[in-house]
């Protein structure tokens, strides 16, 4: 009896061992089916103890398995899960496995993301090779017990090489409420970049009608990708924004801007638009190290090189780039600019060009000055003896260029010396300064069309000057219990030394009051003994600075001016963890009043957010400066999920509300979801005035769909 017992064992061990011999003759590849008890006859291997299937990097269990050797069928029946090289996680009540063509079919179907979170639920799936097809199901980022989110299909299909799937007839529902159908919705189930549709926006407005913007993203290359905005406004016209950015080496990278808008006729006409085409384009590139990637130059130190240009034809080529106008910074005056330089450990080298244009057409930007460029050679600064003598170097060459009117080359050379020591055990330190300047300047070009200016108003000259300084100093530091008190008084006394002029500026100085053209060019300032004393207040608490206050006053001695300037003061005072203040205050003695202050009070804590601020100025000068703003912003955490914000912009000076502002935003791990209404006051380029502005009313609502994506819908109400 024990004999037969265990001739029954070695016959079970012998035919457990066949079943993974045989796999092994699958096109080389080695088939485990891992269960407590494994029964076969002939070629059938059948299993109902809960077997485990090991193919390559898939992985199939299931409560009854099957597997036909001379087929390579596998049937699964009852809880089947299986994994897939770590991508995703299959589940369903019956699959079929067909493991030499690499076939698939599972019947419920229930598949999840590892990655992304993402599941899909479908009645059935079939499967080929890379490809999946999928029939009347739905898919969500949400918790699949109960979803915030689903999107509903008729048919998908899903790449698992491509990491794509596409979806066809599909209806969102948030929570059981149907939202939005589309034809067609696409998505990603990786970060690879790829080519293919953007998330829309939509709007709608009762003076542009409906809204459109459909993005496409092209990314043919690993170093260069775009993407191409058409859009379209029904009832004003339409236009294409698009961007392309590429890398163009390991310490570079840059991107390119291009656009168009046609205004429809009428609504031009309505609008009284300066222009009923709107077009532009903006470069914007960085390169850390440009003169090794480009001339091979391989210097100690290093190397950089900034471009950001734009031009463009009015204003509104900003205003049309997105439906949400409010967020664009516009303006009558565009800079571009391109900065190179090269620094090592002693030395700098930069140039530098500038150049404005003007939007407004009252302004000739033909007699617009420029610079092209600057060039700068700066010294860094140098310490002898022991730290006591310390020099620096600056010289600059700039070409003001413009085609219509005056051109000029200046020149500028600075060179400061400071001479310090400490006094009584380093308690006061004593610095003096000798700094020597010139400077020099010669005219080109012709004088300004249909002035009376004459070619003598414009001499060459040179001008030098050498100024005094002493100043004397302190740092007492002063511990208490828990707080440690700063304190560092400052004093310093300039005298005006020596100033010669030739030339222009003989012939300029003392009449460059008012602007003129013969004035465009003098820059220089009066020369003044000055005192100047200085206060600054640090106190600390358990090593955390919760109180900076500091304190400016000046003093002239010339009979060009007021004796006294401006008292200047800058507190920030963090009141408490959660509440902080700051103010800046300059205040004018001989007018007597307070000509510039800005004030900011803020909260925040884990709930409340929000602040109020003024800003305030009334400055004397050869253009006067009035203006008084008014702003305020309150976000309110009522719970995990929901925030309540708003904020208001008022400009006090001229009586108007710029911006108001009021929403929520509720936010969960796979769902956003946000309306705001926005009032926005923007400006336009007519033909009348030369600039106008129109005032926006929006209401937008916002949807994301974690971590597929989202959109934005917004409704617009213009008016003049």
């Amino acid at each position: 009896m024990i004999l037969v017992r265990e001739l029954w064992l070695l016959m079970h061990k012998i035919l457990l061992l066949s079943i993974v011999s045989a796999s092994i003759l699958l096109g080389g590849e080695r088939i485990e089916i891992i269960a407590s008890q494994v029964d076969a006859n002939g070629s059938i291997v059948h299993s109902t103890s809960h077997p485990t299937l090991v193919y390559q990097d898939q992985i199939l269990s299931a409560e009854t398995m099957t597997y036909d050797r001379n087929s390579s069928v596998v049937e699964a029946f009852g809880h089947v899960n299986a994994f897939k090289a770590g991508q995703y996680h299959a589940i369903s009540d019956y699959s079929r496995l067909n493991l030499n063509e690499d076939t698939r079919y599972s019947k419920p179907y229930y598949a999840l993301d590892t990655a992304t979170g993402v599941w899909m639920s479908t009645d059935e799936a079939t499967g080929c090779q890379n490809d999946i097809d999928l029939a009347n199901g739905m898919v969500s980022g949400c918790n699949s017990a109960d979803p915030l989110w689903t999107i509903h299909f008729s048919s998908a299909d899903y790449n698992t090489e491509n990491m794509w799937v596409n979806i066809y007839n599909a209806l969102l529902y948030i929570d059981d409420v149907p939202i939005m159908y589309l034809p067609y919705f696409g998505y990603p189930t990786d970060k690879t970049r790829r080519s293919g549709l953007l998330m829309p926006s939509f709007g709608l407005s009762s003076a542009e009608g409906f809204y459109y913007q459909q993005p496409v993203y092209w990314a043919p290359s690993n170093w260069f990708d775009a993407d191409f905005r058409p859009q379209i406004r029904t009832s004003r016209g339409s236009g294409i924004y698009t961007d392309m950015r590429f890398v163009d080496s390991a310490s570079s990278k840059g991107s390119i801007r291009l656009g168009y808008f046609k205004e429809q006729a009428d609504y031009a006409k309505e609008y009284d638009l300066a222009h009923d085409q709107h077009y532009g384009f903006a470069v914007d590139y960085r390169n850390n190290d440009f003169l090794k990637n480009w001339f091979g130059v391989d210097l100690e130190g290093e190397s950089g090189l900034y471009v950001n240009g734009k031009w463009m034809n009015d204003v509104d080529y900003l205003n049309l780039q997105q439906s949400d106008q409010t967020q664009n910074v516009t303006s009558n005056q565009v800079f571009s600019r391109i900065n190179g330089y090269y620094s090592s450990e002693d030395n700098y080298a930069g140039a530098y060009f500038k150049h404005y244009q003007y939007l407004n057409p009252e302004i000739d930007n033909a007699q617009t000055l420029q610079t092209l460029p600057t060039l700068q050679y700066h010294r860094y600064l140098e310490t002898f003896f022991g730290d006591h003598l310390l020099a620096s170097g600056d010289a600059q060459a700039s070409n003001f260029y413009r085609p219509d009117g005056k051109r000029a080359v200046q020149t500028d050379i600075n060179i400061p010396v400071t001479l310090q020591t400490s006094l009584f055990d380093e308690y006061l330190d004593l610095s003096y300064t000798a700094n020597a300047a010139t400077r020099a300047i010669r005219f080109y070009g012709n004088t300004l069309t249909n002035t009376p200016d004459k070619e003598s108003d414009y001499p060459s000259g040179y001008y030098a000057q050498l100024d005094h300084t002493l100043s004397l100093g302190a740092t007492l530091v002063r511990p208490y219990e828990t707080i440690t008190h700063v304190i560092a008084p400052n004093i310093s006394y300039t005298k005006a030394g020596t100033r010669l002029y030739s030339g222009y500026y003989e012939d300029r100085h003392g009449q460059c009051s008012s602007a003129n053209y013969p004035c465009e060019f003098y820059t220089l300032n009066e020369p003044k003994d000055g005192l100047s004393l200085g206060l600054n207040n640090f106190l600390f608490e358990d090593g955390q600075q919760w109180l900076v206050d500091r304190l400016t006053q000046t003093f002239s001695y010339d009979d060009t001016g007021s004796y006294y300037g401006e008292l200047q003061n800058e507190l920030e005072w963090k009141i408490t963890k959660a509440i902080s203040y700051y103010n800046q205050t300059s205040y004018n003695h001989d007018r007597d009043r307070v000509t510039k202050e800005q004030n900011t009070l803020r909260y925040n804590d884990s709930i409340i957010n929000g602040s109020v601020s003024n800003y305030y100025t009334d400055q004397l000068g050869k253009i006067p400066q009035y203006a008084s703003y008014w702003t305020a912003d309150l976000a309110y955490q009522y719970n995990r999920y929901t925030k309540v914000f708003g904020q208001v912009a008022y400009d006090y000076h001229e009586a108007l509300l710029k911006r108001s502002e009021i929403g929520f935003l509720y936010t969960q791990r796979c769902l956003d979801f946000g309306l705001k209404f926005v009032q926005n006051r923007r400006p336009i380029l007519t033909n009348t005035t030369g600039s106008n502005s129109v005032d926006d009313s929006y209401i937008f609502i916002t949807v994301i769909l974690k971590p597929l994506g989202g959109s934005e819908f917004n409704y617009k109400l213009t008016k003049n």
